[in-house]
């Protein structure tokens, strides 16, 4: 039988599994690193000072005294445990141990093992006993582990365990001021540059972990406060420069600037911190429009800056725009024609970030945040609306969630929170009654709707949790509103579901009360009795909601009928009256749930079926009910009074005995319930139970032919397994009925039926567990339980009442003497017989049957988890020499409050011995009894770790309890106010992780022995044995020290190719054990060269075995998995174990700081010498290793027979081993240079990245020299200024002024890198040397190292180089391929090592190539030239000539030839090309490209391809080419009317780039590059014919240029056409959009576009519709609205009813896209109400319907408000009269009712109507009385009673769901009015 999870006694509330986002809740904050091995971080340890009074206080001084210190943050629950009066000289001794030895280790420079291993400890000190240490040491802990971490050549591995271990020493940044700890920044800037933008990793020279990512940046953020105060103006200086918004550099500086930039500096130092960017910055953030990526960086940074600096930033002038701009990120879908930029979709803002700046704007006197937040749920409500879905949902619910809990954080620091150094919010900007008020209305409604969401409750949930501790009288109220209906209704349980859920999260707060909500409590009980119904076996999500709800409340609550007291006293509120009379309800309560239970276990017991199929497991769902059932009861019986417990316990007793269940399902879930009630009163049930069950049992076995039955009784297992449930409770309870158990023990252990045994075996399990464990016995809500008079306890009080951490009076069960002596005594007489008996059996001496074996074995395993925490440990001698090592590396022993016998035989040890004989007699003699070897393997892993509890049984309750606390936890308050059972659970915990720590355990040869035999096991034949072996394998090699090293010789073994008699599964099995489980120990891959060196060779020869298995596909598929999985978690292993000299400093002040009465000496002089001398010989080691194993797979890769399958994994192997700080032996590059014209693709693919690598590591330095940038001109400028400037124009591309001579080109300043200059200069800026001083170019082959000879030879080979190229242009996938940058890498660093030494060999090629028109062969000519042009950066002038003068001509033919398949790649080529290099190093390129891009040779593709070539090129060139952007332009303009679409498309993306650069930020000068306004007036001058016209534009025109000049007007629509291509291509691409430019368009588009969505339109319409849609999503700034308003009205005057319509959709898009940069312009709002009215009376009724949508949009987005003036202009209008029909005469056709009039009428019921529909989802108070105006014209003329038709069809579609709520609004004449109304007329009246 499986052991419950809640073992050890919690009343764990059981939740249902929950979704991985609640469980990161904290992640953005906490960065919650796990500590080593993975278990979570220890709770928050607690604050010793705010504890009650003197007592206290002076009871720590007394612990002060005696620790020697004052510790900065200890664990709390470490003082409730009971043996706690320990723990102070235990940690004390741990503590001196790790700074005596780890200042040690660090003088001795052994990072391994020492130092590495004493950090381990640091950590495991930290996890048991947060940071008991005192400040100097924490300083100093803190300075060191900082060292350590920044030193440059630390192993990678190694530098993140360090670096896990300084956050949290960072973590909790009170406990140390600034003026207690100073960090640098630039050495974690250093290294966030070296390993995150790496030069070197893209090549392989360097591998790094993917968590690498999130350690460094929890590491800068944990650093951050403690930068010294000069630190930002540093930085500022350091990443401005790389400031240029059309570079990846942005990017970069911003995400430094979010990750590094201090925001928590003290007030008096602001003008050295924020005040120096902030302006700069918010002015960057304002300016740009399009959300580039850098802008969410932007907003991260601005939102920690708002959290740490309430009160001393103005944001007032900012919010309409910063909510304008959080509205759109949300990217919600909105007016009647919507296009996405998809560009929105992937850079949105981080939803957490924005709910922290929101948060922290809130307050202060002006009110501003709070009035824009109010209307920005106001417009977005409807979306929360659970009818509306779609990828945006996601987001909008994040909002709900974290913007509550956000301000509840902000309450707390404000009110609650201890002061500590950090800032404190002035007092004028708190938080104040009325500003949290305002706020929880707010966000009420929205939450309210998002509680039935399709995403679920949760969200909704936790936000309720967090509003209603601020405000419950707000909150908790509507949610019940909701609650009882739900409880009512049958037919919808998703939403009881929610609703419930909901409550759950709101429940304290309800239950407590309170002053603002003292009706709270009434509701509990009636919530109760209509919850009960919930548990239904027929709905299974809806009866673990109905447990949980019911567990929360009774975890709240005392159960005690109080309603006695009400003729006691008479002081009583009307509330506590109330509550009294109800409480006496509680009874009921408890019985009607009893017989709920009982029902559902019935219906379990039905499926009789489960009997024959013998499955001993229950289903998921049927175990998780289990668990939600006996949790649940066993949390009332804990809070019920004893009254009501005896009732209930008679219940559960006479239930139990008076059927018999089968045990399986329905057995378990009753044993459950029994054994809950005799957990609560041990006395009383046990007195019940333990005399029925031994008499029935004994009366049953009276017979000894029982004994022997295969298939026992019913009664009898029904009887066994109540008693072996009932047993786990209080130990010294049940010391009276010892001898009866001890009897049915004696008869039942025995029996034959498999079913009893087992049964009888988990009662032993129990009785020993129940005596000897630590556990608590009770979790009551209030210490000393219920059972008080009323005189003294008044129950009512403590309702919701949380426990008090300093007067909890827990009440352990710790083994008494007489309990330990009885589970001696059971072991002597049950365990040693059946060690006796099972040593004779693996002796020979007697023979036992498989099935007595497994009885035996069952019996031993039984004993031994019962009684693990009374064994000691396994003893014996440690093997040594494992790993060398000057220091000690003992192991921790913890007290764990049991005080081992060393007088009594120690049982583990002899179980040990027998367990290994009856192993190996069972190998050789039964290998298939695998139920026994099953056992056999668990009894092995309990020997070597079970202490009494098991590792994932911990976790998942550690999982469980941080899932109740986040359900019931008190944010506001802090402080630990959780309830009592929750925090007793808690220091349950702490003594359970305290007895799973083993770190660092020794390595004894008994554990030697036992894993020899866990790896016989894990290679034996049968499957479910290896795995099950090889699972406690893999957890044994985890917990002792360098065991992986005694283990992997053996493991080996199994892989020798000249082994002879391996079989497959042993094979199968040692490659298995190589492979590890996915979180534990790979052994194929330890980072460590010892290891790899043996591992990595095996792995590959095993391929020469003569078996023939290894083609079987299993094992392939293993082979796969293992080189996969080497790849993958392969980190760069170091080379270099050296200590920096500070670090050595540092830890002296470590050793020198320790207490007076260690006896340790100050370390010797040879002692330092040896530890050096030890370290040089180290690295000397690593470094034979590294060459060694290389020699060893080169070796392997010799040899003829090796299968390919290993050949690859060997070449995978060596191309992990390329580096950055040693270059690989000379061998292996003529190795990886002949695999590249190798026969196989992926071989090549490798050596072409192997050789790629191996060229930068041969890379020659080039000198550089610093020049000061403004000297060259002889300007500087005064203040920052973006843009081009006086000082930066001579990095200009200059026609009239390019190097075309030799002394010009060494006279040229060369500026490689694009970004420098444009913002600012950096403080140093570097150029390159001249030639001279430079390495030496053109040299001979005697000249070059040995190294670069082979490649030399190989390269200058015709015969290799015509393979290669063959090679290299084979294609390799149709149509996927593309070019390849590693290819281009190869080509590149053979040109810039070897200069022009290869270019005769292979100039035939590229000619031949590119003539070629494949497409394979085209690519790789682009790959070759892009890695010329680029690897020519250092050649001498005359080289670079001549090298240009064989490029030209190619490149002209390959232009000319250029496909459809090519294009890109040539595209490619040229940027690549041009990327990071001078403009006027590459003038002969520019020229080239330049020449005629439009020549109309090959036709208009190939004009848009060399077009798309030359963008490719001008575009990495950013701002440094103004000229040329100028030609290009004066080139274009006048092609501009182009007829081809390809060509229209490439030159609308051309001009894209040209005016990318005219950009303005703030303080910047009008750019050089071309201009958007003046190109643009010079468009309009063209366009002028189509503006005059006013009939629809058709697009009449020829597609060929006939002969003869065309009028003006096709010529105009043809540059139409192109000038659409070029808005739509910019749209979303550039930085800020030219606003003024577009608006003189916008009428001609207006007139263009079409209404309907049909795709056969022209491409001129579609195209002008979707610009319209694009420039309507635009981001307006203040000043362009009445710009835009102006175009608008104009167009809305205009005769075409398209134009207005068209206008109309505009309007809707742009002011929600402009939300609040619109609303905060009182006369922008009136002018859009002017015309959407306006429009409702056009002539068109198209036109009217579409104002009428309008202004529904609007009303619905509170950006208009239905005031009483509208409401009275529309009623006016429906009262214009209509002339009544006449009678008709036969002359006239058509009645003659005057159109303006209908107009107008009609005017009016749209204007209804739109109000109407404005609020789908609720029935405001001016509703009803519309719809009864509206209904009066249900019978005019058409179209208006079509109108008032769809409007109440309408209606009555979005009204239907909560249509009983929306009733109460009416009156029952006007109800009965609109049933008319709304019933369908009928059809056959």
């Amino acid at each position: 039988g499986s052991v419950s999870v809640d073992d050890g006694g919690a009343a764990v509330l059981s939740h249902p599994p929950v979704s991985a986002s609640q469980m990161d809740w904290d992640r953005e904050w906490e960065g919650s690193e796990k500590g080593p091995g993975g278990e979570p971080e220890p709770g928050r340890e607690l604050d010793m000072s705010e504890g009650n009074g003197g007592e206290w206080s002076r009871r720590q001084r007394e612990r002060e005294a005696a620790l020697g210190f004052r510790p900065q943050k200890e664990i709390l629950y470490n003082q409730l445990l009971p043996y706690s009066e320990r723990l102070d000289q235990e940690s004390n001794y741990m503590l001196g141990q790790i700074k005596e030895n780890l200042g040690r280790a660090v003088q001795l420079r052994e990072l391994w093992p020492g130092v590495l291993f004493w950090s381990r400890k640091l950590s495991t000190y930290i996890r048991l006993y947060g940071r008991k240490f005192s400040k100097e040491d924490h300083v100093l802990f803190i300075k060191l582990l900082y060292e350590l971490v920044v030193m440059p050549k630390l192993e990678i591995s190694m530098m993140q365990g360090f670096t896990r271990l300084l956050i949290s020493l960072l973590k909790k940044k009170e406990l140390l001021s600034r003026e207690d700890l100073q960090l640098p920044w630039r050495p974690l800037y250093e290294m966030m540059e070296r390993i995150l933008y790496s030069k070197t990793e893209h090549l392989g020279l360097n591998w790094f972990p993917n968590s690498v990512e999130n350690v460094l940046k929890t590491l800068v953020k944990c650093c951050r406060p403690y930068f010294p105060s000069e630190a930002t103006a540093e930085m500022l200086d350091e990443w401005k420069p790389l400031m240029c918004p059309f570079d990846v550099t942005m990017q970069k500086a911003i995400s430094y600037f979010e990750m590094f930039l201090p925001t928590s500096l003290p007030p008096h130092l602001h003008h050295k911190g924020f005040r120096l960017w902030f302006d700069e910055f918010i002015g960057l953030y304002v300016t740009v429009q399009n959300l580039p990526q850098w802008e969410g960086n932007l907003v991260n940074l601005f939102a920690r800056l708002a959290t740490d600096n309430i009160g001393y930033i103005d944001w007032d002038e900012y919010i309409p725009k910063i909510f304008t701009r959080i509205l759109r990120s949300l990217n919600l879908p909105v007016g009647s024609s919507q296009v996405l930029i998809s560009k929105y979709l992937s850079s949105a803002y981080e939803i957490g970030h924005v709910a922290v700046w929101i948060s922290s704007m809130l307050g202060g006197p002006s009110k501003l945040a709070q009035k824009h937040l109010s209307g920005f749920f106001k417009s977005i409500e409807s979306f929360y609306h659970p009818s509306n879905n779609g990828r945006w949902l996601m987001k909008l619910m994040k909002l709900l969630q974290r913007l509550p809990a956000s301000v509840v954080r902000r309450l707390h620091r404000e009110r609650y929170k201890k002061e500590t150094w950090l800032n404190i919010i002035p007092d004028s900007h708190k938080l104040t009654d009325q500003d949290i008020t305002d706020f929880v209305e707010s966000i009420k409604q929205p939450v309210l709707l998002a509680m039935f969401s399709k995403t679920g409750s949760l969200e909704a949930a936790q936000a309720l949790q967090n509003l209603a501790q601020i405000r419950p009288e707000l909150v908790i109220p509507p949610v019940l509103e909701k609650t009882y209906p739900a409880l009512q209704t049958l037919t919808e349980p998703h939403q009881l579901t929610a609703t419930l859920s909901c409550v759950i999260g709101v429940a304290r707060s309800l239950v407590s009360g309170g002053k603002w909500f003292p009706e709270g409590p009434t509701h509990m009980l009636p919530l109760l009795m209509r919850a009960l119904p919930g548990v239904d076996p027929n709905d299974f999500s809806k009866c673990m909601i109905t447990f949980q709800f019911i567990a929360t409340f009774s975890t709240l609550v005392p159960l005690v009928d109080c309603s006695s007291v009400l003729q006691e006293r008479n002081d009583l509120s009307e509330v506590e009256r109330e509550l009294c009379s109800a409480t006496a309800e509680f009874e009921d309560v408890v019985l009607l749930f009893m017989d709920r239970c009982f029902a559902l276990i019935e219906i379990s017991t039905l499926e009789q079926t489960r009997e024959e199929t013998e499955t001993e497991k229950m289903t998921h769902v049927e175990s998780l009910v289990e668990l939600g059932l006996s949790s649940t009861f066993s949390t009332i019986l804990t809070q019920c009074s004893k009254e009501i417990f005896l009732v209930a316990l008679d219940k559960v007793f006479n239930f139990a005995t008076t059927n018999i269940f089968e045990t399986r399902i329905a057995g378990r879930m009753v044993a459950d319930m029994c054994r809950a009630a005799s957990k609560c009163r041990p006395a009383t049930a046990l007195k019940r139970f333990v005399p029925h069950c031994c008499n029935v049992i004994a009366q049953l076995t009276i017979n000894d032919d029982v004994l022997q039955e295969q298939e026992l009784d019913k009664e009898l297992l029904w009887n066994l397994q109540l008693l072996s449930e009932i047993t786990r409770v209080d130990g010294d309870k049940l010391l009276p009925y010892k001898d009866q158990l001890v009897k049915i023990l004696q008869r039942t252990l025995h029996l034959k039926c498999k079913q009893g045994y087992i049964l009888a075996g988990n009662l032993l399990h129990h009785l020993l567990r129940s005596t000897t464990l630590i556990y608590p016995t009770e979790y009551c809500s209030m210490p000393g339980g219920f059972d008080k008079a009323f005189a003294e306890y008044f129950p009512i009080k403590d309702w919701g009442r949380p426990g008090d951490l300093w007067n909890l009076g827990i009440q352990w069960h710790v083994a008494s003497p007489e309990e330990i002596k009885f589970a001696y005594y059971l072991l002597d007489n049950v365990l040693q017989p059946e060690l006796t008996r099972l040593q004779q059996c693996a002796d020979g001496e007697i023979e036992m049957s498989r099935d007595d074996v497994h009885q035996s074995l069952c019996i031993v395993q039984n004993c031994l988890m019962g009684s693990g925490s009374l064994l000691p440990f396994l003893g014996g001698d440690p093997i040594r020499g494992l790993a060398p090592t000057l220091m000690v590396l003992e192991e921790t022993k913890l007290c764990t409050g049991v005080n081992y016998d060393p007088s009594r035989e120690n049982y583990r040890e002899a179980i040990a011995q027998v367990i290994r004989k009856l192993l190996h007699h069972m190998l050789d003699n039964s290998e298939d009894d695998t139920k026994s070897l099953f056992v056999i393997i668990k009894i092995m892993g309990d020997l070597l770790q079970f202490r009494g509890s098991y590792k994932h049984e911990f976790d998942s309750r550690w999982k469980s309890f941080n899932l109740v606390k986040k359900s019931m936890e008190n944010r506001l308050h802090g402080r630990k106010q959780h309830i009592r059972a929750l925090l007793i659970d808690r220091v349950m915990l702490q003594h359970e992780l305290r007895t799973l720590t083993v770190e660092g355990c020794e390595y004894k040869t008994v554990h030697s022995d036992l894993m020899r035999d866990l790896l016989l096991l894990s290679t034996s034949t049968y499957s479910q044995v290896r795995s099950k072996a090889q699972h406690v394998f893999f957890t044994a090699l985890g917990t002792y020290n360098f065991c992986c090293r005694d283990i992997i010789p053996l493991v080996l073994e199994y892989l020798h190719p000249d082994k002879q008699n391996i079989s497959q599964q042993q094979l199968k099995g040692a490659l298995y054990c190589l492979l590890g489980n996915h979180n534990g120990v790979c052994l194929a891959n330890l980072h460590d060269w010892d290891c790899i060196v043996a591992t990595w060779p095996a792995i590959v020869s095993s391929g020469l075995s003569k078996a023939m298995f290894l083609e079987k596909p299993s094992i392939v598929r293993l082979f796969d998995d293992l080189a996969e999985k080497i790849h993958r978690q392969y980190e760069t292993i170091g080379l270099d174990f050296g200590i920096s000299d500070c670090c050595v400093e540092l830890s002296a002040s470590l050793t020198q700081a320790k207490d007076p009465n260690s006896n340790l000496t100050v370390l010797a002089a040879e002692e330092i010498e040896n530890g050096i001398q030890s370290q040089i010989a180290k690295n000397n080691e690593s470094l034979r290793n590294y060459q060694k194993l290389i020699d060893i797979l080169l070796d392997l890769l010799d040899q003829r027979n090796l299968p390919w399958k290993f050949e690859q994994i060997a070449i995978g192997f060596l191309s992990l081993l390329l580096r950055d700080d040693v270059p690989l032996p000379t061998r292996a590059i003529k190795f990886f240079i002949q695999s590249l014209n190798h026969d196989a693709l992926v071989v090549r693919k490798m050596a072409i990245s192997a050789v790629a690598g191996i060229m930068k590591q041969l890379k020659r330095t080039h000198k550089k020299i610093e020049i000061d940038p403004y000297t060259i001109c002889g300007s500087r400028p005064t203040t920052i200024q973006p843009g081009d400037r006086p000082d930066n124009k001579w990095l200009h591309y200059n026609s009239s002024d390019l190097p075309r001579t030799k002394d010009d080109w060494e006279a040229c300043l060369f500026v490689e890198k694009t970004h420098w200059g444009y913002y600012t200069w950096p403080q140093k800026l570097l150029v390159y040397a001249p030639a001279d001083r430079q390495p030496k170019l053109g040299r001979s082959r005697n000249e070059m190292s040995e190294a670069e000879q082979v490649i030399y030879d190989r390269f200058s080979d015709p015969q290799f180089m015509e393979q290669l190229i063959k090679f290299l242009s084979l294609e390799d996938r149709k149509g996927k391929d593309k070019f390849n940058p590693r290819r281009f890498c190869l080509f590149k660093g053979l040109f810039r090592n070897f200069d022009v030494a290869f270019l005769p060999v292979l100039k035939p090629h590229m000619e031949r190539l590119v003539s070629d028109s494949h497409e394979s062969a085209q690519r790789c000519v682009a790959e070759i030239i892009a890695g010329l042009i680029r690897g020519c950066k250092h050649w001498r002038y005359e080289e670079v000539e001549q090298l240009w003068k064989v490029l030209c001509p190619l490149l002209r033919i390959a232009l000319s030839n250029i496909t459809v398949e090519t294009y890109s790649d040539w595209g490619t080529c040229i940027a690549t090309a041009c990327e990071s290099r001078d403009p006027r190093k590459l003038h002969w390129l520019f020229e080239l490209l330049m020449e005629a891009p439009l020549s109309g040779e090959g036709g208009s593709f190939a004009d848009a391809c060399r077009l798309y070539v030359l963008q490719g090129g001008l575009a990495q060139q950013e701002w440094r080419v103004p000229e040329l952007m100028h030609r290009l332009l004066q080139y274009l303009e006048p092609k501009l009317t182009q007829v081809y679409k390809n060509v229209r498309e490439r030159i609308g993306s051309v001009l894209t780039y040209l005016f990318m650069i005219d950009i303005t930020l703030p303080n910047s000068n009008p750019t050089l590059s071309p201009n958007v306004s003046e190109f643009t007036s010079r468009i309009l001058v063209q366009l002028k014919p189509l503006m005059e016209i006013d009939e629809e534009i058709q697009n009449h025109i020829v597609e060929e240029n006939g002969v003869g000049e065309q009028d003006e007007r096709t010529q105009a629509i043809k540059l139409l056409k192109t000038v659409l291509k070029w808005l739509m291509a910019s749209a979303g691409r550039t930085f800020s959009t030219a606003v003024a430019e577009q608006l003189h368009l916008m009428p001609l588009l207006f007139k263009i576009a079409p209404v309907e969505n049909d795709e056969s339109y022209d491409e001129l319409k579609r195209d002008a519709k979707m610009c319209l849609s694009l420039m309507s999503q635009g981001l307006l700034y203040p000043q362009q609205v009445f710009m835009v308003l102006d175009v608008v009205k104009q167009t809305s005057e205009s005769s075409s009813w398209h134009a207005k319509y068209t206008v109309l959709t505009y309007v809707q898009t742009m002011v929600f896209y402009n939300l609040f940069v619109f609303l905060d312009n009182e006369q922008a709002v009136q002018d859009i109400r002017w015309l959407v009215i306006k429009l409702l009376e056009d002539e068109q009724l198209e036109a009217r319907e579409m104002a009428a949508t309008t202004l529904s949009g609007l009303l619905q987005c509170n950006f208009l408000t239905m005031d009483s003036s509208m409401q009275s202009h529309f009623e006016q209008l429906c009262k214009t009269r209509l002339p009544k029909k006449r009678k008709r005469d036969p002359g006239t056709v058509v009645d003659t009712i005057p159109p303006a009039d209908l107009v107008r009428r009609h005017a009016g019921v749209l204007g209804l109507s739109a109000c109407i529909l404005s609020s789908p989802y609720e029935v405001p108070t001016w509703m009803p009385q519309l719809l009864m105006n509206l209904s009066v014209h249900l019978n005019d003329p058409q179209p208006i009673e079509m109108t008032v038709k769809k409007t109440l069809s309408n209606f009555r579609r979005t009204h239907h769901d909560n249509w009983q709520e929306h009733k109460q609004q009416f009156t029952d004449d006007q109800l009965v009015i609109l049933a008319d109304l709304l019933v369908s007329p009928c059809y056959y009246a």
